[in-house]
């Protein structure tokens, strides 16, 4: 039967996007529809919803929306479908890596450094493939089957995938590290919709949480493949490898060895030391002996850094072989069992082996029981050595009663050896050669010796007790030990007598059994006054000190004439200048030190004499015998002496040794002279001066000086060497070995054969100069001879050689001519500032002829000679800086030694100033040439300005110059 009408209003159904919900919206109306159940049904029905709804609700929500007072619409659920349940996507749950404070500081470099993610998808597809594949029949005549076989590959294609680079969170991890743990993803399932349709969940995004380098996944984990920044964004993470460098040691198979392994990482952090790496090797058990060395270790660290490429199992312990030996000492009374395990891939060490060993030394063990159980010990143990297990001890021999040494010279008595020591401290650089460990302070003992003195002697030793070795045979006993000698400079060892090979002062360092010893130069100064009979004169005989002896200085002089008496008329300067010459030559003897002042007349003068030569040995009544008449050489305006103006009453004198000499004992003296000597004013009274170098006589009351020297005959044997400050002339020749020198002319008449001839002004060698490699002539004014044959000439002036020269060596600032028409300049080298006139240069054979002109030459010598003053400065100002150093505790002698080397400095550099002028000077060029009027012959080397002419083929008639336009030595023919 029909349904009543229960409401009235306008009815519609709405569903929801989903379609999950149906709802029915009535809005009450009087004026409206009127609506029941089966009008509802069929609205449903319209809108193709299934099945019929309750009749029981449907009534009741009809009911009450048709009572309702307003026209609010109302709503009733009708239908309702089922959501899909959605799928669950990957997640990860990231673990606690916080980024460390020493890595912080690199991260917003290493962040902004940084490319964009690189992020790929992996796409997996299956290809079909058919192979044809044939079947043999059943049986053997029936025909082959052909099947098709359907086989599917699997391809894999890596996609690059774009993704939003927002980074959303940064951590850090080491490799190897847990960065977190992946959940799968979770399927969603189907809903249902209001129509009965199947509602499906929206898809999971393909691919999943992307992953970068350096991010790998086992099963569910993420593990970090390197150190560095974990970069988060939305779906993806990557790894920014920044690595401290990382470094282990583990243990291999065998249980011994330990194999470091290495990884560079980021060059800004430092590197392991590999102190550090061998202390772990040795915490966990290794001996220091058997790792490798720190050098080798470090070389393998820094090689890995520079190729940044690991280092993988480096074995730290040297590469051994197994090793078993019985050792046994020298004189076989003991015997020890060595084993060493092999390391570093050798074989181990095995007991067949040891057994071997044992066998072979055949020794026997005392404990055979107790060794086995040693070994067995060691082999199961993890030390890699078994050292000195002992086999087998027999009976060492002892040493018998030691030698000694006893002194047989005299220590000097300890006051004397303090000021020694002292004095030593300021020369020890001199000594010191061969780091013989012999310092001042460390001196037990010295000693004053001769040469050929015993110094000490070694005692005889005895033979101790006899011992028996491991194999049964006696051992004879040891004789004592030798003392620990070391002999230095000057000593001797002959036996067991140490004898001294110099004399001077020995030096002692004597401890317990140790015996140090050498010898260094010692001697003071000597000084040895002679006084006059008369007290008149003192005379000294000076020896310089040798090493640290007591200076020969003027102070020291001083002391001992004071010592002796002598008071009054010491000449300081003469002191200086003589103390000054005995240092440079090694003694000198008879230098007058002080005089006495002879007691005036009255009426007469008093005479100060100022010849080197004392008057009364000029007249010979210095008691030496000698007859009047002895004669002593002076220059030109050399003053001889000086009168005091006549006293009226006389004048007082006195002796050296200061004692008074009244006038009434003084004689009057008459000092009468030729034209040879003039007198000139010297304050009230006049003084004697020479007028022409000679030689000076004075036979007690003639002064005179006599200007020329004739040799009659040869100079050699019977003459002696001749030096004479004015003329000389020899008629003969001069011998080998011999020297003339003349502060004026030389006139030779003969030959000089292998002699010296110097000469003020000119030198003349009538018959030539045979020098045999060894004579030498130089002259001021000019030389002129025959001929010169290896020989050396010297000259300021010309030199002319009238037949020429052949393998010597001439110097001339003016011109050198060789006037004969063949006339040879052959072999040697010539250097003539003015040129060089000559008929033949060179000669057939080739021989080499160095030619040079144009330059001052003397001023080379003098470059040459300062040089040697240069480096001779800076040597002793090197000596004077080690002198200083071991001064440092002494002021008094810092201070003088500093005094010294200032003057050294300031002389240096005067030296070094006078070298730049010399140099300029020799630059300066001179107006010559080379004349030949004959030949020239290849062999001949020219040289001017320090350009260098060849000659390669003779030519004749020729002259050569140095042209300054052009910078080169150019010739041109003789008119």
């Amino acid at each position: 039967m029909a349904n009543s009408v229960i409401a009235k209003g306008d009815a519609t159904i709405t569903i929801n996007p989903q379609e999950t919900e149906a709802k029915l919206i009535f809005t009450p109306d009087p004026d409206g529809l009127g609506w029941d159940v089966d009008a509802v049904n069929k609205l449903a029905a319209e809108n193709n919803l299934t099945p019929p709804l309750n009749p029981k609700d449907l009534e009741a929500f009809l009911s009450k929306a048709g009572r309702a007072k307003t026209k609010d619409p109302h709503e009733m659920l009708i239908y309702q479908g089922l959501l899909p349940e959605e799928a669950v996507p990957e997640a990860i749950a990231w673990e606690a890596l916080p980024v460390p404070a020493d890595m912080a500081v690199f991260q917003k470099e290493t962040l902004d450094a940084a490319s964009l993610p690189e992020l790929f998808r992996v796409k997996v597809e299956r290809i079909k493939k058919e192979k044809i594949v044939k079947k043999p029949g059943a049986l053997p005549f029936m025909p082959v089957k052909e099947e098709t076989v359907v086989t599917y590959d699997k391809k894999e294609t890596r996609e690059e995938v774009m993704v939003d680079p927002v980074v959303k969170e940064i951590k850090y991890a080491d490799k190897g590290k847990k960065l977190g743990t992946v959940t799968p993803p979770k399927p969603g399932k189907p809903g249902k919709s209001v129509f009965g349709r199947p509602l499906q969940p929206q898809p999971l995004p393909e691919g999943g949480f992307l992953l970068g380098a350096g991010i790998g996944r086992e099963k569910n984990d993420l593990v970090a493949q390197a150190s560095g920044f974990v970069r988060i964004g939305e779906n993806w993470a990557d790894m920014l490898a920044l690595a401290k460098p990382s470094w282990e040691i583990r243990t291999g198979a065998d249980g011994l060895t330990l194999f470091f392994t290495f990884h560079p990482g980021d060059p800004r952090f430092a590197p392991p030391k590999a102190e550090d790496i061998l202390a772990e090797a040795k915490a966990k058990g290794a001996a220091e002996e058997s790792l490798v060395s720190s050098d080798s270790l470090d070389g393998e660290i820094q090689e890995a850094l520079k190729t940044n490429i690991p280092l993988e199992a480096f074995p730290l312990l040297q590469a051994w072989e197994a090793t078993a030996r019985v050792d046994i000492n020298p004189d076989n009374t003991k015997a020890a069992l060595y084993l060493r395990k092999g390391t570093g891939g050798y074989q181990p060490l095995e007991m067949k082996a040891i057994s071997q060993v044992l066998k072979d030394s055949k020794v026997q063990v005392a404990e055979p029981e107790k060794l086995k159980e040693a070994i067995n010990s060691f082999l199961q143990s993890k030390a890699l050595e078994l050292k000195d297990y002992v086999l087998a001890q027999g009976k060492p021999s002892t040493r018998g009663k030691d030698k000694e040494l006893e002194l047989s010279v005299p220590l000097l008595p300890e006051n004397q050896a303090k000021v020694i020591r002292e004095r030593l401290k300021g020369w020890w650089d001199e000594i010191r050669a061969g780091e013989d460990g012999l310092l001042p302070d460390e001196i037990t003992g010295f000693a004053l010796v001769e040469k050929g003195a015993v110094v000490g002697k070694v005692s005889a030793s005895s033979d101790g007790e006899a011992g028996q070795d491991i194999f049964g045979k006696v051992i004879p006993g040891l004789p004592g030990n030798d003392p620990d000698l070391k002999l230095f400079r000057g000593l001797e060892l002959h036996g067991s007598t140490i004898t001294a090979g110099k004399p001077g002062l020995l030096l002692i360092k004597a401890e317990d059994r140790n015996f140090r010893a050498k010898l260094v130069d010692y001697q003071d100064a000597k000084v040895a006054v002679h006084i006059s009979s008369d007290a008149m004169e003192a005379r000294a005989d000076l020896i310089p000190e040798a090493g640290a002896g007591i200076d020969l200085s003027p102070e020291n002089v001083l002391k001992v004439l004071n010592a002796i008496g002598v008071k009054k008329g010491i000449d300081k300067d003469t002191v200086e200048k003589a103390c000054a010459v005995a240092k440079a030559k090694g003694s000198v003897a008879g230098v007058i030190v002080a005089t006495g002042v002879l007691p005036v007349a009255k009426g007469g003068s008093a005479v100060k004499w100022l010849v080197p030569v004392s008057p009364p040995q000029l007249a010979g009544e210095d008691g030496t015998g000698e007859a009047p008449g002895k004669t002593v050489q002076v220059k030109a305006n050399t003053p001889i002496a000086e009168l005091s103006e006549p006293a009226a009453e006389g004048k007082s004198g006195f002796d050296v040794k200061g004692n008074e000499i009244p006038s009434d004992k003084g004689a009057a003296f008459v000092l009468e002279h030729d034209d040879s000597i003039t007198e000139e004013a010297c304050g009230p009274g006049k003084r004697l001066v020479a007028a022409k170098p000679g030689e000076l006589s004075f036979d007690g009351k003639v002064l005179e000086i006599a200007s020329h020297k004739e040799i009659n005959g040869d100079v050699g044997p019977a003459t002696g060497s001749i030096n004479f400050p004015g003329e000389v002339k020899i008629s003969g020749k001069v011998l080998p070995g011999f020297a003339v020198i003349g502060g004026l002319s030389v006139f030779v008449g003969g030959v000089a054969e292998g002699a010296l001839i110097s000469s003020g002004g000119k030198a003349t060698i009538a018959q030539g100069i045979k020098g045999g490699s060894k004579g030498v002539v130089r002259a001021h004014t000019a030389i002129e001879a025959a001929f010169s044959e290896k020989a050396t000439l010297m000259s300021v002036g010309d030199i002319d050689l009238k037949n020429g020269s052949i393998i010597s060596f001439i110097k001339t600032n003016g011109k050198l001519t060789i006037a004969a028409e063949k006339g040879k300049l052959i072999g040697g080298v010539c250097q003539a500032r003015n040129g060089i006139d000559a008929a033949n240069v060179g000669s057939e054979t080739g021989g080499r002829t160095e030619i040079s002109f144009g330059q001052d030459y003397l001023i080379k010598d003098q470059i040459e000679a300062t040089e040697e003053q240069i480096n001779k400065a800076k040597s002793d100002i090197a000596k004077v800086d080690v002198k200083i150093k071991v001064s440092i505790k002494n002021p008094e002698s810092l201070e003088r030694v500093r005094v010294v080397k200032v003057k050294l400095i300031k002389n240096l550099e005067q030296l070094n100033l006078k070298l730049f002028t010399l140099r300029e000077k020799f630059e300066e060029h001179h107006e010559s040439e080379l004349r030949v009027r004959g030949t020239i012959y290849p062999g001949v080397v020219i040289e001017s300005h320090g350009r260098y002419y060849e000659i390669k083929q003779s030519r004749s008639n020729v002259v050569f110059y140095f042209a300054r336009d052009a910078g080169r030595i150019m010739e041109k023919a003789l008119i």
